[in-house]
């Protein structure tokens, strides 16, 4: 079964490695999604997205 969710994280998300904070906000967002708490993790894909978009992600992952 595949999650298709708005909480699932966009493909070019790193899952490990690369950049500290979208690893540290994909591991939030799973830990809300497995206590429930679908809004959180909505919360983390925005704020992953803002992240990934912004020029702190090219600064931390360079």
């Amino acid at each position: 079964m595949t999650d298709t969710s708005p909480a699932t994280p966009r493909a070019n998300t790193p899952a490990h490695g690369g950049c500290d904070v979208c690893a540290a906000l994909l591991r939030q967002q799973a830990d809300a999604r497995r206590a429930g708490d679908h809004s959180r993790a909505t919360d983390c894909v925005v704020e992953l997205q803002r992240h990934h978009q912004g020029p702190h992600h090219r600064e931390v992952s360079s």
